[in-house]
């Protein structure tokens, strides 16, 4: 039985002197959100000025003027976004420098990868975890995900690959920061990861709005096509399989939802794993995560806010997905309902496998058991999701969801 974890400070909260520390330190910095900031702190660490195609300047300028228009973005939160725009730069500049290095990396070919698509909350990163656990498959660390190019490999220094190091490092000022996070979505950096901090290196995702309160971004994302950013995933998944085997990925990410036309030109003979989820549970989840992190990253928590922008959110993601499901041929997509999946992990594998014409092998099996055995639900206890802190009318809720509950048989579980 898993410890149950009541949040009684969600609105109004009461920080730990280490939180009260790192949130005061942010407001004592003069943070540039401009790009050109960005872009100059990134040759700078670096130490290289090839970007490839400039393209993305222009979306990263959208973004973070749509960041500086976030005035409840506390100065930890403003400091967190630069941070990872810079990181996300210095990648495309390795990934340039890997690209004239190793132009023979073009020749991999990514061949019928398993693709988990499906809504946040669902279930997603315990079922990409779980497959990774096949160590015939090639997943994506979150550690690597973070730094995806070693110095070694460009011959930027002679040092040690310090990469998981650092990520470790992070992580440890993560859980003193947010240490009920780990209850609720763990980012350790042996953790299966999603590629969105692949496809983060060309700008444009819908990332950032998991960070801040940025819909100019978010309108300006759902209003270009797609097809151009998925095919730079692609390219660097290619360079990643050419640095190192196996050559069969096991990918997800929920923003996939919305992006199934792209997604299928990009990894056309992929299978596709579809989990499904009570909308409601998925929100409030949601919710109740961003306004715990909305203490340190925020001047104001407003949990009511953060479930009205999600409700509309996921609604828009489902809206696009239900449209777009018919596109994904019948042999190519495995149905995965939260609640089976739950009861029976080692099934809904085999079901996702069948699809990919891949077997389970006796290691496999073993190797998924053991994971199963070692990752049960509740692991680091169980936060517990209120509807009363959202102020929410369940039933004009699922109403808002008919279209969903007609087309797929889900569960309510709330």
């Amino acid at each position: 039985m898993s410890k149950k974890i009541k949040i009684d400070d969600l609105t109004n909260p009461i920080l730990s002197e280490f939180q009260k520390a790192a949130k005061d330190y942010g407001e004592t910095l003069k943070i540039d959100l401009h790009a050109e900031a960005i872009i100059n702190e990134a040759c700078k660490n670096s130490g290289l000025q090839d970007f490839g195609d400039e393209d993305f300047i222009l979306r990263l300028d959208v973004l973070m003027r749509s960041v500086s228009n976030d005035e409840g973005l506390a100065g930890i939160g403003k400091l967190g976004i630069f941070n990872d725009q810079v990181r996300y730069l210095e990648n495309r500049l390795k990934f340039q420098k890997f690209k004239k290095k190793f132009p023979e990396y073009q020749d991999e070919i990514i061949s019928k990868p398993i693709i988990i698509i499906g809504l946040p909350r669902s279930g997603t990163t315990h079922l990409l975890n779980l497959i990774a656990s096949d160590s015939r498959l090639k997943s994506l660390p979150y550690w690597e995900s973070l730094r995806p190019f070693q110095e070694k490999i460009l011959n930027l220094d002679n040092k040690k690959d310090s990469r998981q190091e650092e990520a470790f490092k992070e992580y440890e000022s993560f859980l003193q920061t947010m240490p009920l996070l780990k209850s609720m979505h763990d980012m350790h950096p042996n953790h299966i990861h999603e590629e969105i901090e692949l496809q983060a290196m060309d700008f444009s995702t819908y990332l950032p709005e998991w960070l801040a309160y940025v819909p100019e971004w978010r309108d300006y994302y759902l209003s270009h096509n797609q097809i151009n950013h998925y095919q730079y995933l692609k390219d660097v998944l290619k360079a990643m399989q050419f640095i190192q085997g196996p050559k069969k990925w096991i990918l997800k990410s929920p923003q996939h939802l919305e992006q199934i036309t792209p997604l299928l030109a990009t990894f056309p003979d992929a299978t596709f794993a579809i989990t499904y989820r009570d909308p409601l549970s998925v929100v409030l989840s949601t919710a109740t995560m961003l306004s715990y992190g909305d203490r340190i990253r925020r001047y104001k928590v407003e949990p009511i806010h953060n479930f009205n922008y999600w409700h509309d959110r996921i609604k828009k993601l489902l809206m696009s997905f239900t449209e777009n499901y018919e596109l994904i041929p019948t042999n190519q997509k495995s149905d995965v309902y939260f609640h089976d999946l739950i009861k029976d992990n080692l099934n809904s594998v085999k079901s996702i496998y069948s699809k990919n014409s891949f077997e389970i092998d006796k290691i496999a099996n073993n190797e998924i058991k053991e994971y199963i055995n070692a990752n049960k639900r509740g692991k680091h206890g169980q936060v517990i999701y209120n509807l009363e802190d959202f102020n929410v009318d369940k039933s004009e809720f699922y109403k808002s969801f008919k279209f969903y509950f007609d087309k797929f048989d889900i569960l309510k579980e709330v």
